[in-house]
């Protein structure tokens, strides 16, 4: 006669342990997950601040006066953010404060996807106008670490982190225990409770009062690191421009332009020998507003552009630029081939070549790009 054994279901306590001891494994996990995904972010931001002032006014949802203070004060509060996860000062609030931060991400993404605006996202860095947006996958990801955030504000408890456990209310297992002693045990817990739940609520305002210095530090910082140009090119008017042609023309015709853009080098191709003609003729006068947010090639040559209109060859370089235009993010428009392309344009004075080795007018660049951006220019080409 065989015996069949029978295994007897798991009992619920030793459920309820077992994930006691998971879970907070999973929500540590989840928080370096996001510490390391926000400081990068944050990381990628703080180098180039005017990257992201361009980055956040590209998506059209915040006036002005709103926008350049959120993209001053955004990285540092990303870092914030990275910083208490890490640290594991109150899990709850940041995690949730984390997830309405990567959501408010997603919906503007999403709202600049529906417009059919063609931007990039700009949550690692650069941002702004792009002929090929990544919608799709930058939603997905955000949505992707939202997921992650909530998870980690609804766990109670996380491993390695400096809040204070909270005792769980729990009946006692000892069934020989005293009534006398089991209320001096249910009076300690619940003191033990009280003290860890006053010290919780300290965290919480730490962590408040971390992401508030986080957000003025980023005021300040943005307001300090405000590029104004110390010198400014011969020719150049207060929005930036370059002024070519005769200014008693019938018409003047405003160009936005980045020496980076291939569409700008189309146009320019197909576009540029009637522009000149006209500008001969007398009948344009074009303010030319470079662009310099293609990376700091399109910096570069933009202030070689600032040196030549000092001699009277803007045009020249500018048509040199185009025709010898690298692709995009190779390092191209060196301080070696803008001294190269400069005297293929009859620029072969010393003072110009002082000039672009100085790199004389790069900050009179990336403020003539913050205005454009500024004035509403989200792409180049734009008449």
């Amino acid at each position: 006669m065989s015996t069949t054994t029978v295994t007897p279901p798991a009992l619920p306590d030793a459920d309820r342990r077992t994930r006691r001891d998971v879970l907070p494994w999973v929500s540590l996990a989840g928080r370096v997950l996001l510490a390391g995904v926000l400081a990068y972010a944050a990381s990628s931001k703080l180098f180039d601040p005017l990257a992201t002032v361009r980055a956040v006014r590209a998506y059209k949802l915040l006036p002005e006066g709103l926008a350049v203070p959120f993209a001053h004060a955004l990285p540092w509060v990303e870092l914030a953010l990275a910083g208490l996860l890490l640290a594991g000062v109150a899990v709850r609030l940041v995690g949730w404060l984390t997830a309405g931060l990567l959501t408010a991400f997603v919906i503007g993404m999403s709202a600049a996807w529906a417009r059919g605006l063609k931007i990039d996202c700009g949550c690692f860095g650069g941002g702004g106008p792009t002929e090929h947006p990544q919608y799709l996958r930058d939603v997905l990801r955000d949505a992707a670490f939202v997921l992650v955030a909530v998870t980690v504000a609804l766990l109670p408890r996380s491993r390695f982190a400096v809040d204070p456990s909270v005792p769980p209310e729990e009946p006692s297992e000892d069934a020989h225990r005293s009534a006398r002693r089991e209320r001096q045990a249910r009076a300690l817990q619940a003191v033990r409770r009280r003290h860890a739940q006053e010290r919780l609520v300290r965290f919480r305002w730490l962590a408040v009062a971390v992401l508030a210095v986080a957000t003025v530090v980023g005021l300040v910082a943005g307001a300090a690191g405000t590029p104004s140009p110390r010198t400014t090119p011969l020719g150049s008017n207060r929005s930036g421009g370059i002024l070519v042609g005769s200014a008693t023309a019938v018409h003047r015709i405003v160009l936005y332009e980045d020496p980076q853009c291939p569409v700008c080098k189309t146009f320019e191709e197909s576009s540029g020998a009637v522009l000149t003609q006209a500008i001969d003729r007398g009948l344009v006068q074009v303010e030319y507003r470079m662009r310099s947010f293609l990376g700091p090639e399109s910096v570069r040559a933009v202030a070689a552009l600032g040196a030549a209109a000092d001699d009277g060859r803007f045009e020249e370089l500018r048509e040199q630029l185009f025709l010898h235009q690298p692709r995009e993010q190779t390092g191209g428009y060196t301080i070696d081939d803008l001294l190269s392309l400069g005297q293929a344009a009859g620029l072969t004075s010393s003072a110009f070549q002082e000039k672009v080795r100085s790199q004389r007018y790069a900050t009179w660049a990336r403020t003539t790009d913050d205005r454009a951006s500024r004035d509403g220019n989200i792409g180049t080409p734009e008449v």
